[in-house]
């Protein structure tokens, strides 16, 4: 089937994806992808709408490479489906999937499949040609490749705690726990890649559809979830509640017989670090301050999971669950107890 010649790359996100896959390429393998738009006459309309779609060539094959309009694919089965359709209309050898991240849940079932893709960057997966998984690291630490990213986590996390989550959209979602929109279709993806939702669309918007709840959802996603806090630090100053809600002991000791600990424990988000400390004037604090709070820095927002100034139930579990103070542990397994699981 013939398709149309698009005389550029319709928006900057396309445009530098599509940069950023040449020079990688390039560097990697000494490959050009020699990457143009196209639009193929007679494909299904609604392709349209959920894949960009540029002609290029691979190991001097004739080569389509797919790109999704909304950042993610949904589930892998619902692409491959997809992909079917478009090879049927397509003339072309390989049909490559091309991502701006690739998280690991979805990365292992690309490769089960044996899906060719690449991030540029970060991963290059083609089986009928060549392959590298390279690993790239930020220089904060992500999740292994057991663990959910911060996002999944906060959406598993606020579905648990009675959030109504389900059949909201990727927009509404991304809007009510502070998230780039990017940073939730990549949560999408890989709660769908876990198997823990299933693809669901109400016309192009994606939305979220679990597959679980409850003591099924948590007993799915525990092994995959993990202790938000990325670093803690002493410092002296005032710190709202509003702004870094009570957590580590303080938290357990309002949820639990466990004392109130001498020293109090906020969590904060990471991102925010700071700005928060230049704007509060927090100065790190000497061993022997009477004044000092700790103060944990987290991978997501512990406000928008938080009730009344103080970390979510399941947050603090996980991020006290394997503390070395005996009675610590003991009270975190408390935290569960209103849950019923």
């Amino acid at each position: 089937m013939a398709d149309t010649m698009l005389d550029e790359f319709p928006d900057l996100r396309l445009r530098a994806l599509a940069n950023a896959s040449e020079t990688y390429a390039h560097e990697a393998f000494g490959a050009h992808l020699h990457l143009d738009p196209i639009k193929p006459l007679g494909l299904p309309h609604f392709l349209y709408d959920r894949y960009a779609l540029w002609r290029g060539e691979l190991l001097d094959s004739p080569t389509v490479f797919i790109v999704p309009q909304s950042g993610g694919i949904g589930g892998v089965d619902e692409f491959l489906k997809h992909r079917d359709q478009m090879r049927r209309h397509i003339d072309a050898r390989l049909f490559v999937l091309l991502l701006e991240a690739v998280p690991a849940a979805l990365r292992r079932r690309l490769v089960e499949k044996r899906v060719a893709f690449i991030s540029p960057g970060a991963q290059f997966y083609v089986p009928e040609a060549f392959v590298d998984l390279r690993e790239t690291y930020s220089s904060e630490p992500g999740p292994s490749s057991e663990q959910v990213s911060p996002t999944t986590q906060v959406v598993i996390l606020a579905a648990l705690l009675g959030h109504d989550v389900n059949d909201a959209s990727l927009t509404q979602l991304a809007e009510r726990y502070q998230v780039a929109i990017m940073s939730m279709s990549r949560a999408f993806d890989e709660l769908e890649a876990l198997e823990l939702a299933r693809p669901h669309r109400v016309g192009r918007q994606r939305r979220l559809s679990l597959r679980f709840g409850g003591g099924d959802l948590w007993r799915a996603a525990k092994g995959h979830l993990q202790s938000p806090v990325r670093k803690t630090r002493c410092v002296t100053g005032d710190l709202p509640l509003n702004e870094a809600v009570l957590a580590g002991e303080s938290a357990l000791a309002r949820y639990t017989m466990l004392n109130e600990p001498r020293i109090e424990c906020r969590a904060a988000p990471a991102a925010a670090w700071k700005r928060m400390a230049r704007h509060h004037g927090l100065e790190t604090a000497w061993a022997y301050d009477e004044r000092r709070i700790e103060v944990q820095t987290w991978a997501y927002d512990p406000q928008v999971l938080s009730d009344n100034e103080v970390a979510d139930r399941l947050s603090l579990y996980l991020s006290v669950r394997h503390d070395a103070d005996e009675r610590v542990a003991q009270a975190a397994d408390h935290l569960l107890e209103p849950f019923g699981w």
